[in-house]
């Protein structure tokens, strides 16, 4: 018996490893994240950055994504591509918070844009369409009073 144990042993093992395997192919543990509503601001400010036109356009629905191929056949993708990458480059940095889900389909982030000399929030409202998420409407920018300037150095304080 000695002489069989780890003969069994190694076959209980290889028949563990196997069958494991299998379920795991069956049911894979790590399933893809859903997609979150905030995901599409971030893809909005990749395709900004990188001058990306029909990536950025992907991000929007409605009649938000209608006037905007309608400034992009007017003025060329190239010069809007150009505008994209102009506006990212004003833009040092973006923040997005407050998210409110008024259904399975419906959400809105409040998206805060910080500029060198000033930042500015706006209301985006959302909707869910084929799984993923594109933003429907912009509510005007509300300009927010920043108490130190970005770039402000330390020693300038008081």
């Amino acid at each position: 018996m000695k002489k069989r144990l780890p003969a069994i042993v190694t076959a209980l093992l290889i028949v563990t490893a196997v069958v494991y395997f299998a379920q795991r192919k069956q049911s894979p543990v790590s399933k893809v994240a859903e997609a979150s509503p905030e995901d599409v601001i971030w893809q909005m400010m990749d395709a900004t950055r990188a001058g990306n036109v029909q990536a950025y356009l992907r991000c929007f629905t409605g009649a938000l994504k209608q006037n905007l191929e309608k400034s992009v056949s007017e003025m060329g993708e190239p010069q809007f591509s150009s505008y994209l990458k102009r506006l990212n480059d004003e833009v040092t940095g973006v923040a997005v918070s407050d998210l409110e889900r008024a259904n399975d389909a419906e959400a809105s982030v409040k998206v805060e844009f910080v500029f060198r000399s000033k930042n500015e929030a706006q209301k985006h409202h959302l909707r869910l369409i084929e799984k993923s998420w594109k933003i429907d409407q912009v509510d005007g920018a509300e300009r927010i009073k920043t108490l130190i300037p970005y770039g402000t150095a330390v020693s300038d304080q008081e």
